[in-house]
């Protein structure tokens, strides 16, 4: 049974300064199902959707907080991403239930039974021409609204089990594995990245592309550009706030932002800066970004909810 809750919006905890601009936090006494979020989305409607642990998704329309719960006959032990297509459906990569389909009302699983590659989608994403992508363990999944089309190790993909992906400014698809190996896709021809070198051996949690060219890449053991023409490896020496990151997302003045597990990264292309909670933030611990066409940045958490950050 589908079940809605509807709460009106009580911000709190804001702070300003003209460089960190105004941080707000949401959290469980606001709307949210609850504070772990796992995953973050906007939508073309400019509706923020949250993957929150363990069986909820939340959505901000910017004056309140709608949550749903995924039908109880649905195993779904995790949310790890989510993403809303061109048709306005949110499609839901979970542990145990596949990719799930909300279209507002109704809820459609895609799993092992009904010739998905297995009962988990790792990550989700959609690219420039509508089709929506899905990483498992038994490969990457292209949805194009009519036809599923599964590509393998055996198609040229690095790896059956993909962690990340996402487009570049040139239509590209970027897929991270959890061999940390990564794979590039026109369309047409793969083309694969190995590195033996530390990070790249380790499992690619995120990706990001900016309009400069560059493919942001976080792993458990830092941060990895590519330029087009080499690798390049960020690590907390560099001014990383941790080891590893575990979220990557560009905003539209092309600084680059990182979720740690001890704080926020931005990152100019010349300078680090991070973000913990003695700026605002609501917890060092943070699990996912999304960015909304304004530069408004959303910063979700594994305890404490969700923080806005926007600059005005």
């Amino acid at each position: 049974m589908l079940i809605c809750i509807v709460i009106m919006t009580v911000m709190v905890q804001c702070s300003k300064s003209p460089a960190e601009g105004r941080w707000t936090t949401f959290s469980a006494e606001d709307g949210l199902a609850n504070n772990w979020i796992t995953a973050i989305t906007v939508d073309s409607r400019g509706n923020k959707w949250f993957g929150c642990m363990i069986r909820s998704i939340s959505c901000y329309n910017n004056r309140s907080w709608t949550t749903y719960s995924v039908p109880e006959e649905f195993v779904c032990g995790y949310i790890f991403d989510i993403a809303v297509d061109k048709d306005n459906n949110k499609w839901i990569g979970t542990l145990g239930s596949g990719a799930i389909r909300f279209d507002g009302v109704n809820w459609t699983s895609y799993n092992e039974s009904n010739g998905f590659p297995g009962n988990d989608a790792l990550a989700v994403a959609t690219d420039s021409d509508g089709n929506v992508w899905f990483g498992t363990r038994g490969g990457v999944v292209r949805y194009d609204g009519e036809q599923w089309v599964t590509f393998t190790d055996g198609d040229g993909l690095v790896s059956d089990t993909i962690t990340a992906m996402a487009e570049d400014r040139d239509g590209n698809m970027w897929f991270g594995s959890v061999s940390g190996d990564i794979s590039r896709f026109d369309g047409t021809s793969w083309e694969n990245f190995h590195r033996p070198a530390d990070p790249m051996k380790h499992i690619i949690n995120d990706i990001a592309a900016d309009q400069d060219g560059n493919i942001w890449v976080a792993t458990v053991f830092g941060v990895l550009r590519y330029s087009g023409t080499g690798w390049r490896v960020f690590s907390k020496h560099d001014g990383l706030c941790s080891y590893g990151a575990i979220a990557a997302e560009v905003d539209k003045n092309g600084r680059r932002w990182f979720a740690t597990d001890d704080g926020v990264s931005s990152f100019d292309g010349i300078n680090w800066t991070c973000y913990t909670g003695d700026n605002g933030l609501a917890s060092n611990g943070v699990t996912s970004i999304a960015v909304e066409p304004d530069g408004t940045l959303w910063f979700g958490t594994g305890e404490a909810g969700v923080s806005r950050l926007s600059f005005e």
